[in-house]
């Protein structure tokens, strides 16, 4: 039986590693973004709480809104114009956004890549079958021996220069068109007093930047299927998909979708739950995927515990 494993967030926190977001939250509470995706310019859906809010990180970076932060910029609009600070101010979110969550959540789940397991928490899992591994952490190598070779880190890798991480929401952009330039030459004068009275090349320059979050964070699967094309193309000898810990959330649908394709028409597909409550969601979530419940299959991670 050829075998393709799938690895998500799950599989680290069946090890009792601090990978979960919630822990994130706690870990990031004093930082720049915890104070920009909590009480800034993030919307919290209303049947969330925070702790919710948190867990669905990636979904919830695509409800970034633009005017919140320019509203909150904008106390700085009036400051010295040779220090902009406004612009400064919409930058320096941006930056915070994108580059700055990459680093905390560095950082954060860094702690995981030096922690023990107990014996107790490994898994009975076949050390000669590929795995595609969502996770940043270096568990399968380290605690398993698995060879690097038989690995596709499909978002990238903690401390691999050559491999950064990737995390983002799903929304390509925005939408936002640019104002259309207007030609001030051939304005009355009234028009042109009217037209510098209103419009400011640092507002509009700051509103693009903002826009731009949305390119910035987000999650190209596209590309990562690309990069890692080699990997995704040797699957068509598998008949054995097993997913650890993975919730088959739709952002990362693409992935599922090109391993289907892929895979022996006959292979089965097995996925673990957490909790009971989460069992529906998993089935409904795979189904979806593989179309075909003969060839489906749930169980709780703990089954494989050696």
């Amino acid at each position: 039986m050829s075998t393709l494993y799938i690895i998500g967030n799950g599989f680290d926190l069946h090890h009792g590693l601090p990978t979960s977001l919630t822990d994130f939250r706690k870990y990031a509470e004093y930082s720049a973004f915890s104070r920009l995706y909590e009480d800034g310019v993030f919307m919290v859906c209303a049947n969330q709480t925070l702790n919710e809010h948190w867990e669905s990180l990636e979904e919830n970076l695509s409800n970034f809104d633009v005017d919140a932060l320019i509203e909150r910029a904008a106390e700085y609009y009036d400051d010295d114009p040779h220090e902009n600070q406004f612009v400064y101010e919409v930058e320096s979110a941006i930056d915070v956004l994108t580059t700055g969550l990459k680093r905390g959540l560095s950082k954060y789940l860094s702690l995981a890549e030096s922690q023990d397991v107990g014996i107790d928490k490994l898994l009975k899992i076949d050390t000669n079958a590929r795995f595609l591994c969502f996770n940043y952490t270096n568990t399968l190598d380290r605690i398993y021996n698995i060879p690097s070779n038989r690995i596709c880190y499909i978002h990238g890798k903690l401390n691999t220069p050559n491999a950064p991480i990737v995390i983002g929401h799903g929304m390509e952009d925005s939408g936002y068109m640019p104002q259309d330039e207007i030609d001030i030459s051939t304005l009355p004068e009234e028009a042109l007093a009217a037209y510098e009275d209103s419009y400011s090349p640092d507002y509009e320059y700051a509103v693009k930047e903002a826009h731009g979050y949305f390119k910035k964070s987000y999650k190209d699967t596209v590309a990562c299927i690309n990069a890692s094309s080699e990997f995704f193309e040797s699957l068509s000898d598998i008949d054995r998909v097993i997913i650890l810990g993975h919730s088959l959330g739709g952002i990362d649908l693409p992935y599922f979708e090109c391993i289907n394709r892929t895979v022996r028409s006959d292979c089965h597909w097995a996925a673990t739950y957490y909790q009971n409550d989460q069992k529906r969601k998993i089935f409904e979530r795979l189904e979806g995927i593989v179309n075909d419940r003969s060839r489906m299959s749930l169980f709780e991670i703990s089954q494989l515990v050696r």
